[in-house]
């Protein structure tokens, strides 16, 4: 039922009597919306503001107090149940689940015989600081793929080595043909090569590059034409099974696990099903989030004695807990709020302290989680509790307070509840 045209209700009395009938007739305050705009006639530019700004404030503890109060559900034991591929050497061989079924992850095996590379030549080690032996312009060409591609460097005399092969590099690189270029330092940083590398792998046309003068001997001075090692594939196998061929080093091996190749492995790498610590670190970031935005509603709202209230009893339950948060990477800032050390919490949740630390408090009748979860029900549930009836003045606009949750009815000022909730 929405009620759109109410023309003789002008008094919280006129209200109580219309609540009366409509609670004795049985019919469910949820379904009375009142029109928002029958409000804004009776009321002038500046009460009207006074009433949205309590409205909001309602509307903002509102929402803040229920992510808080599923943030902290989701750490109580859900954030660590969730499941995920790991490897036994990431620096060898890293692992990413694709499917929907973590849990259903089986126990994998890999060997890593070789991994996928694409051609490179190594030029000669040249001094960095000796005039290069030729100037004027010389022109060189790159095959690739099936095609041959011209490029010139136009040399002034007496530039370095180093400058010249600066310019050849950039010559490359601006090319776009699939071919890396960089200048490379020995360990005494006083001599450089020109370093080729084709930026696809395996054993194909796109890995394999041809590099030859035009006009003029650059290519030959430099050894841009000397192949230091050639393209090939990733050879590996799973479980002890045949040997497998990969151009790439990014390869899905079957049952939702992608893997990708950093180096050969002399023994085997194994993928296990193990803790989603990366979800259970973006759990505490959202917790975090949640507890700044409600603290910050409260903590702001200086006028209104309940806020207030709200503020310290999160004060005080935070302070209870202060190490024990320090030693998970939770603290607190001058201002009262939580701001996360990433390093520790990413300790934290590899040795195993975060999640005792939720799991347990959740457990506990006066525990950090347990609390702090009660608290947010309570504000989420019950927000009048938390809002002064003064934030609403008196005239009849601001004793309705409007909100877009459905569930949260606003004060009369004869009555100790919210009433109605009206939209827009």
């Amino acid at each position: 039922m929405k009620i759109n045209n109410i023309n003789n209700i002008y008094t919280n009395t006129a209200i109580n009597g219309l609540y009366s009938s409509m609670y004795q007739g049985s019919m469910s305050l949820n379904s009375i919306k009142l029109n928002r705009d029958f409000f804004s006639a009776y009321n002038s530019k500046g009460t009207q503001q006074l009433g949205e700004g309590a409205m909001q404030y309602v509307k903002n503890i509102k929402a803040s107090s229920k992510a808080l109060s599923n943030s902290i559900k989701d750490l109580s034991g859900p954030a660590f149940a969730k499941k995920t591929a790991q490897s036994s050497d990431p620096e060898t061989m890293t692992v990413k689940y694709t499917g929907n079924r973590p849990n259903d992850i089986k126990d994998t095996n890999v060997k890593i015989d070789q991994i996928a590379t694409g051609q490179t030549n190594e030029g000669n080690m040249m001094s960095a600081t000796a005039a290069y032996s030729e100037s004027g312009t010389n022109k060189f060409s790159i095959s690739i793929d099936g095609k041959t591609t011209e490029l010139s460097v136009n040399i002034a005399a007496g530039e370095s080595n180093k400058a010249v092969q600066q310019k050849m590099a950039d010559a490359i690189n601006k090319a776009g043909l699939g071919v890396k270029a960089t200048v490379e330092a020995d360990t005494a940083g006083t001599s450089n090569m020109l370093k080729l590398e084709a930026t696809s792998t395996g054993d194909n046309s796109k890995s394999q590059f041809a590099v030859a003068d035009v006009t003029g001997n650059l290519v030959s001075n430099m050894g841009a034409d000397n192949i230091s090692s050639v393209a090939q594939n990733a050879l590996y196998s799973i479980n002890g099974g045949a040997q497998r061929t990969s151009e790439t080093n990014t390869v899905d091996i079957g049952n939702g696990l992608n893997v990708t190749f950093n180096k050969a492995s002399g023994t085997d790498v194994k993928i296990t099903a193990g803790n989603d610590m990366g979800y259970a670190k973006t759990a505490v970031e959202n917790m975090v989030k949640s507890y700044n935005d409600l603290f910050s509603e409260a903590a702001q709202n200086t006028n209104d004695l309940k806020a207030q209230n709200l503020a310290s009893k999160m004060i005080s339950i935070s302070k209870t807990y202060s190490g024990s948060l320090s030693s998970i990477g939770i603290g607190f800032d001058v201002d009262g709020k939580m701001t996360i050390d990433s390093k520790k919490l990413g300790e934290a949740a590899d040795n195993g302290k975060l999640e005792r630390f939720f799991t347990e408090n959740s457990g506990k009748n006066y525990g950090f989680t347990n609390q702090l979860s009660r608290l947010a029900d309570n504000v989420s549930n019950n927000t009048s509790n938390y809002v002064s009836k003064t934030q609403f003045g008196n005239s009849l606009a601001e004793n309705f307070a409007y909100n877009s949750f459905g569930n949260m009815l606003s004060y009369n000022s004869s009555s100790l509840g919210w009433l109605f909730d009206y939209s827009s």
